[in-house]
């Protein structure tokens, strides 16, 4: 049992499951906060539409800027969010869904937590059933920063994700251990090819493989 500490909001800690994602999506329509699983490390959203649940979100995190991803269930759903084609499309079709996050110009009104003062989206369908459920029941899209405190480590029990996030968000949903741990890799286009952001899950040398394009790490 972990220890829970006094707050003003009485967060719920919830073993995954038909009812509890539909609880947790519930509380996301209402402007709410969830932690949940995903195929990589324990995240923490909200409707990426709402500005205010946004705004809870990086204050959850001790974060004050953005720009944070969004997860989605479906490529049409990517595609109406951002800009998919050409090398991030070939990437979204080899690696979705999985633990690749593709940041594109984005095609939504967006919060500026999202999207930042260059408009860019990024983007990732995760590979995990019970996540793509809580997306879809969602509205097919969900805020996918990790649910961590921010410039700390990321989270791979929902026990630790409790600790920390006790009395931010509505909900923690409790999907084990993640087994990997590692977050997801992040990639953009640019004009020589695609430019990694950050190496995880997939490495540069899957992507290489998976382009004729080079690929280059951001300086």
């Amino acid at each position: 049992m972990v220890p829970r500490k006094q707050s003003a909001m009485l967060t719920r800690f919830l073993k995954i499951s038909g009812e509890s994602i539909q609880q947790a999506a519930m509380a996301i329509q209402k402007g709410g906060l969830v932690v949940y699983p995903t195929d990589t490390v324990y995240g923490v959203g909200c409707d990426p539409f709402d500005e205010k649940a946004v705004d809870k979100v990086a204050t959850a995190k001790g974060r004050n800027k953005g720009n944070f991803p969004v997860l989605v269930n479906t490529l049409g759903k990517a595609r109406e969010l951002g800009d998919i084609n050409g090398d991030v499309e070939a990437l979204a079709l080899r690696f979705w869904p999985g633990p690749l996050t593709i940041v594109v110009s984005s095609r939504a009104p967006l919060p500026p937590q999202v999207v930042g003062p260059e408009k860019m989206i990024g983007l990732r369908i995760p590979g995990r059933k019970d996540t793509l459920d809580l997306i879809s029941k969602s509205g097919g899209s969900l805020l996918g920063t990790s649910a961590n405190i921010s410039g700390n480590p990321s989270l791979s029990k929902a026990e630790d994700a409790l600790k920390v996030f006790d009395g931010k968000v509505d909900i923690v949903l409790d999907g084990g251990l993640m087994s990997t741990g590692v977050e997801s890799t992040v990639v953009r286009k640019v004009k020589s090819g695609i430019q990694v952001l950050r190496e995880g899950a997939i490495s540069r040398g899957e992507l290489r493989t998976a382009l004729a394009s080079s690929v280059e790490l951001q300086k």
